[in-house]
């Protein structure tokens, strides 16, 4: 193998591993995102069900 083939494929190599990197980073977000999201849904969705609950007190005499 040449020299310069050699270096050649350094640099893929080395942009290959960014872009992986890069990759594998944005996933990391989107599944932190959408663990938020979710959570965020099912306290709306509790919430729906009995929206008037603990909101009022009667209290008669």
């Amino acid at each position: 193998m040449e020299i310069q083939g050699l270096g050649l494929s350094s640099t893929v190599l080395s942009n290959a591993n960014t872009s992986s990197g890069v990759g594998i980073a944005l996933l990391d977000k989107t599944l932190s995102a959408d663990q938020e999201n979710g959570d965020a849904l099912a306290k709306m969705l509790e919430r729906s069900v009995n929206p008037l609950v603990g909101q009022n007190i009667d209290i008669r005499i």
